[in-house]
């Protein structure tokens, strides 16, 4: 090696074996797969997403934003999901699926500590947006390298440990961000950065199994996919579209509509918002024993069920005990649907098309969150209430399960007939 000395040759080659021992230790280490998958998706759907619902009261009671303008931050952040979206797709052939997940770690840090400054509303807005834009490429991406650590056999519970890492982490900001919140908003901003960084650092040497080109499946995509795929995966996009506007009152207004609605202390609206991260931890939990036991569709189908019956607990109630047992519902439902759903997308498409399907189901998912922020919002800038919000999101969910229905009687109908299961 011309131009190195001995030194030089040694050192090169001691970081080559500690590159491949680090490698090998991964590939082999299904463990650690999992516990780095929790992580980005906590960072994705916790942090960059749903861990800003907790601080709207206290935003609102500090001036920071509006009633409405809370919401329309959320919408700010659902554009910047739809365009990290859009990379997750479209960015791993140019960059590649490493850098892309390490950008994306280091963007939701940057994001959630520009958020700690009352810069204005424009300033906060792209904040949120930038947040958004790491959350969404970590959900696409995480999923399809994390099995790719994990035994075929294992792989749906793998996939619901991913899922619980969103719904742990919405437990522990509920319980822990009212102390910071007493001191300022900027310290509750400033502590879900700290959670957000230190997750960063846990996956972070996960992202260097990822491959330096494209998807590991993207030799594979041109494969045709299974006969009837194509319709199946419309009506499961369908309804994960439509669950994502109808999840939007719980998941967004709950607990200001617990704090201004009924009267509950900002603290204490804040803890019971822990609640739906209980849920969501035990839904990611149950998805893969739901899929193994009842079947993924016929998961689907009771998950629906019960999403349109926690909305509608809120319409027929004020009672504070029932509205956070509707919580924890709501939390079961979202968390349960998105691993099902994942794990659904699999079983129509195969592996080899999973991590693009998959981007194309979440670019709908972020779609949906986007049109429930901006719409909802802007319903209550022209003097909806947030019991009008639920009415519209108990229709919505209907309609969802209606799809989720459809598409189990076309598998049985596939089954029957002896086609793929599709």
């Amino acid at each position: 090696m011309p131009g190195f000395s001995s030194r030089d040759r040694m050192s090169l080659s001691l970081s080559t074996t500690r590159a491949r021992r680090a490698g090998a230790m991964q590939q082999r280490n299904p463990f650690y797969a999992s516990l780095a998958g929790f992580c980005m998706i906590a960072i994705g759907l916790c942090l960059c997403r749903y861990a800003y619902t907790p601080l709207i009261p206290s935003l609102i009671d500090h001036d920071w934003v509006t009633k409405a303008g809370a919401g329309y931050l959320s919408g700010f952040n659902c554009l910047g999901y739809l365009t990290g979206c859009l990379g997750g797709l479209f960015l791993p052939s140019r960059w590649g699926v490493r850098r892309l997940l390490q950008f994306s770690l280091a963007l939701a840090v940057v994001g959630q500590t520009l958020s700690a400054w009352d810069g204005g509303f424009a300033y906060l807005a792209l904040a949120r947006a930038l947040t958004g834009m790491a959350g969404a490429s970590l959900v696409i991406l995480t999923p399809s390298l994390v099995l790719q650590h994990v035994p075929e056999s294992w792989q749906k519970i793998a996939s619901g440990i991913c899922f619980t890492g969103a719904g742990a982490a919405i437990v522990f900001v509920s319980l822990v961000l009212p102390e910071f919140l007493s001191i300022s908003v900027t310290a509750g901003w400033l502590f879900e950065a700290a959670l957000t960084g230190l997750f960063a650092v846990i996956a972070w040497p996960m992202t260097l199994s990822a491959p330096k080109g494209g998807s590991a499946a993207a030799g594979q995509a041109e494969s045709p996919r299974p006969p009837g795929a194509k319709a199946s995966l419309w009506l499961l996009g369908s309804a994960y579209f439509l669950a994502s506007i109808a999840i939007t009152p719980h998941m967004l207004f709950l607990t200001d509509y617990l704090h201004r609605d009924l009267h509950v202390a900002t603290a204490v609206s804040s803890r019971l918002f822990s609640l739906v991260g209980v849920g969501s931890l035990i839904g990611a939990l149950s998805a893969g024993v739901i899929a193994r036991v009842l079947g993924t569709s016929r998961g689907l189908v009771a998950n629906y069920v019960l999403g349109a019956v926690s909305i509608l607990i809120v319409l027929i109630t004020d009672s504070v005990f029932l509205i956070t047992l509707s919580a924890f519902m709501m939390g079961f439902f979202l968390f349960c649907c998105v691993t099902l759903s994942s794990i659904r997308t699999g079983e129509i498409t195969g592996p080899a098309h999973h991590p693009r399907d998959w981007g194309v189901l979440t670019l709908a998912f972020g779609g949906g969150l986007a049109i429930g922020s901006y719409g909802l919002s802007g319903m209550i800038s022209l003097g909806a209430s947030y019991y009008d919000l639920f009415i519209i999101a108990q229709g919505i969910a209907v309609v969802a399960l209606v799809l989720s229905v459809w598409l189990l009687l076309r598998k049985q109908e596939g089954a029957a007939a002896g086609a793929s299961p599709g």
